[in-house]
């Protein structure tokens, strides 16, 4: 078949993707960096708090909240900055920053099974202020598996360091190794990495600078040669923190923040943005309704609804966002390998779990010829 009969017959996610939005969920006693992932029971709920970095088993409806059953997934105490990745074989990637001479100058990765037993702890970085270990990317992936962090504080790249890439490493029994680290071209600060199912290249989202009316795009091969490169204009206001890229059938969800003008202070408002194959905006819908002080915006999908998680005053926040009947994508979101059951909840990391509640650290479619794609088709949403 030529390129041009692939691209007219190609499927491509296009038309109104979310359909309304939920109100607001608030978690806990207090805690940043609010993670989602889906189990087979409902919602894994991950936050930062106290220094670490802890898990919790939620229902569909985000219920049975209990700090006391939280799972703790990392035993150090001076974590700042988190992100934690489920990986192809359905473990998990926790990475953390600490800060021991200068601000963030330490970064830790904490390994663990299905289950959220340990398998490996390991320094990345320790007292290297060359780089900013606040904000990571983490990708976990049988394309590439590690954390990328920002050269310097002011811009200049990032480095992408391989964890768990010797040839004798094994997640489930030699613990956790570093390997080769590689200079990459994008803006890792705030950012976010994905494997594209297509072709299995890394796709990474960021923005340039702390303002920009567009989404920077990047593809890379696995030697983190960029092969492409694609600006998405914004809906709405200047982008930042575009943490969360989600492959969505043979689109992407990314989950970002807003602020109505370029160099206001503050954290901003949480919007989704669907985009097609070749990355062009299709939907986008505004999360928060809150004024501009939302942080660290996060993205996952389980069926028909995608969970949106971010923090707002040192305390997480989780909203339910309903996707159009005919923008799902097959499968449920759910990895290949699914998350204990119940009766192994109460094992953590260390092998603990936290008596008290701690305190807070500082369409996929709808398918579509190529043809439709050439018209231009754009829906944007608001709040509904």
């Amino acid at each position: 078949m030529t390129p041009l009969l692939t691209l007219l017959f190609a499927p491509a996610l296009a038309g109104s993707v979310f359909a309304s939005v939920d109100d607001e969920v608030t978690l806990g006693m207090g805690g940043t960096w609010a993670r989602l992932h889906p189990s087979a029971e409902g919602w894994w709920f991950f936050q930062g708090a106290g220094g670490d970095y802890w898990a919790e088993d939620l229902t569909d409806d985000l219920g049975d909240y209990d700090d006391r059953a939280r799972i703790q997934l990392t035993e150090r105490g001076d974590l700042q900055d988190t992100q934690v990745e489920r990986c192809d074989d359905g473990g998990w990637l926790v990475l953390g920053s600490a800060t021991i001479d200068t601000f963030d100058d330490s970064a830790y990765a904490f390994r663990s099974n299905a289950d959220f037993q340990s398998t490996g702890t390991l320094t990345v970085e320790e007292r290297e202020d060359a780089r900013a270990h606040n904000d990571m990317a983490v990708l976990c992936s049988d394309v590439a598996t590690g954390v990328a962090y920002a050269n310097g504080r002011g811009g200049g790249g990032a480095t992408f360091f391989d964890i768990d890439s010797s040839d004798t490493a094994s997640s489930d029994t030699d613990g956790v190794t570093l390997g080769a680290s590689h200079t990459v071209d994008f803006n890792a600060m705030g950012g976010s990495l994905a494997v594209r199912p297509s072709d299995q290249r890394i796709v990474a989202a960021d923005v340039e600078g702390p303002d920009s009316d567009r989404i920077h795009i990047s593809v890379f091969d696995a030697d983190w040669t960029r092969t492409e490169e694609v600006y998405v204009d914004v809906p709405e206001g200047y982008a930042f923190w575009p943490q969360r890229l989600l492959p969505f059938g043979d689109g992407w969800i990314l989950a970002y923040l807003t602020r109505p003008s370029s160099g206001g202070g503050g954290d901003g408002e949480v919007w989704l943005a669907a985009l097609d194959a070749g990355f062009n905006l299709v939907d986008s819908v505004q999360v928060s309704d809150e004024g501009t002080l939302n942080a660290r915006p996060w993205v996952v999908r389980k069926g028909d609804v995608l969970g949106v998680s971010y923090d707002r005053d040192v305390q997480p926040r989780i909203t339910l966002v309903r996707l159009q009947a005919d923008a799902v994508p097959d499968g449920d979101g759910l990895p290949d390998t699914g998350p204990h059951d119940d009766d192994t909840a109460d094992t953590g990391g260390g092998g603990d779990v936290n008596e008290s509640c701690g305190c807070a650290s500082s369409a996929a479619p709808g398918w579509a010829w190529g043809a439709v794609l050439a018209a231009g088709l754009l829906v944007r949403g608001r709040r509904r």
